[in-house]
């Protein structure tokens, strides 16, 4: 049940009318969790049942891990050094049964893979690379951990029910992809009753739209263009190769921050809160900047649970320092995937961020000079699409032909692919979004927290939207990160 579908829209309304029907009778707090919950399993289950057996596995794993250290970290409890001993081996043992479904799942086959190649046999892992991976367990695994490793840092002292801690990890408009939400911003919200308003939805569904457009009008067109150049990128030249990398760049945010629009909104329409994922990456001027604007759960989460964890920048040694900064960027890599392009991925990043760091633009006070911020956007641009190329292409080959073709060959004829209006289409397309968004940047006539607001722009605006829905949209099966 994909968020740009219409099974999604009629669910949704059958769960709205029921909050709405709670809202008029019962006004309790349990009653709306119990119909959230129930609605969040049957949209999980949807794609797979069995993927319910790890949803729920997860659950009960961290549930009963923070149960433990809550119970063991008590003011009343004497606190021993032999006591937080204890504490760490309670923790570690949850981390660990909580990440074995997706060590399995997602790193098995190709550790097993490596493994014989080494040691010089031919693999035998058909029957690990068959498995279905359950959709959306990098997602739930991580903001399960949360809770456990908040409960253990005592950033939550309250004790959470189950009913609402299996809401919390199952959220639907969380669950699949995101946003990877905190337990200490999102339980205190189930505990709380927030009844549904027209300013709420009508701010949600206008955020859902936007990203309903980027995803199926902008993502779903480029994507077609550029599988088609890189399913034969040894034969296309560099322009054609340079403008695939570009479109690539384009449609993965589209397709990742349209993806979080979407679960913003149809969060914020139910009355809830969740963070908002993405800030104009794109426009960033250095790539700590683009860091702090992508996949902002996600940096969050590695930020507090992996770099903090390691010391972070409160280490004497500077090697100690490149090393914590440079496991974030590589684990980041590896979370994406199980392959070598994504660590490569990773590692392209951390040297990145570690050139700026030799330059001096880490520094607090560094604002990059007026004249310099579109050059510097650009080149961040640039850089981050470099690394999107070995992302996107598995072949180490394959990636290091397109980049060699892309300098040397830059000047060549353009392939518009299979038809020159469908091409151009998808040019005007994206100029528009480019406006569009550079619109929501400078909050020049529209504006993200107005959304709600019915001012003319804003009609205006939705229905431009709709028209090129109605007009220009593509169906695709999946978002890309759904496979992570």
């Amino acid at each position: 049940m994909l968020f740009n579908s219409f099974t999604f829209i009629g669910f949704f309304l059958v769960v709205l009318l029921l909050l709405v029907m709670e809202q008029l009778t019962t006004r309790r707090v349990a009653v709306r969790n119990a119909l959230l919950l129930a609605a969040s399993y049957v949209f999980y289950g949807w794609f797979n049942v069995g993927f319910l057996l790890i949803l729920l596995y997860v659950t009960f794993v961290n549930y009963f891990t923070g149960y433990l250290l809550a119970k063991v970290k008590a003011p009343d409890r004497q606190q021993t050094t032999d006591h937080g001993q204890r504490t760490k081996l309670c923790l570690g043992i949850g981390v660990v049964l909580s990440l074995l479904p997706l060590l399995f799942y997602k790193y098995a086959a190709f550790v097993l893979t490596n493994v014989q190649l080494l040691l010089g046999g031919d693999p035998h892992t058909d029957w690990l690379q068959g498995l279905a991976m359950p959709i959306g367990i990098s997602f739930f695994t991580f903001q399960a951990l949360s809770y456990s490793i908040d409960v253990y840092r005592g950033k939550i002292t309250e004790r959470c029910s189950l009913p609402d801690f299996m809401l919390f990890v199952s959220f639907f408009p969380t669950v699949l992809s995101g946003p990877i939400e905190k337990a200490r911003n999102l339980i205190p919200q189930l505990r709380a009753y927030n009844p549904l308003s027209a300013n709420t939805f009508t701010e949600g569904a206008v955020t859902f739209i936007w990203g309903l457009f980027k995803k199926i009008v902008i993502a779903d067109r480029l994507c077609a263009y550029v599988d088609w150049v890189y399913a034969g990128a040894e034969y296309q030249s560099g322009t054609t190769l340079a403008l695939a990398a570009v479109f690539y760049s384009i449609q993965i945010y589209c397709d990742f921050s349209g993806y979080s629009d979407m679960a913003w909104g149809v969060a914020k329409a139910l009355g809830f809160d969740v963070t908002r994922n993405f800030r104009f990456p794109y426009f960033a001027t250095t790539i700590k900047e683009f860091w702090r604007r992508w996949h902002i759960s996600l940096t969050s989460w590695f930020t507090e649970y992996v770099y903090f964890s390691l010391g972070g920048n409160r280490v004497r040694l500077k090697a100690r320092w490149v090393f914590n900064i440079s496991m974030v960027f590589i684990l980041s890599g590896i979370w994406h995937g199980a392959s070598w392009n994504f660590l490569l991925w990773g590692c392209l990043h951390a040297v990145y961020y570690l050139i700026e760091y030799a330059c001096g633009l880490h520094r607090k006070e560094y604002q990059t000079p007026r004249l310099l911020k579109v050059p510097a956007t650009l080149l961040v641009f640039i850089l981050v699409t470099i690394a999107w190329i070995f992302f996107r292409i598995e072949d180490f080959a394959t990636a290091t032909h397109v980049v060699s073709r892309i300098v040397t060959d830059i000047a060549s004829p353009v392939a518009v692919g299979a038809s020159t209006f469908t091409f151009v289409c998808n040019m005007m397309l994206v100029a528009i979004f480019l406006v569009f968004d550079g619109m929501l940047y400078k909050h020049c006539l529209i504006r993200e927290d107005h959304f709600a607001q019915p001012t003319l722009m804003n009609i205006v605006w939705v229905v431009a939207l709709l028209l090129m829905l109605g007009l220009f949209s593509v169906s695709a099966d999946n978002f890309v990160y759904f496979q992570f």
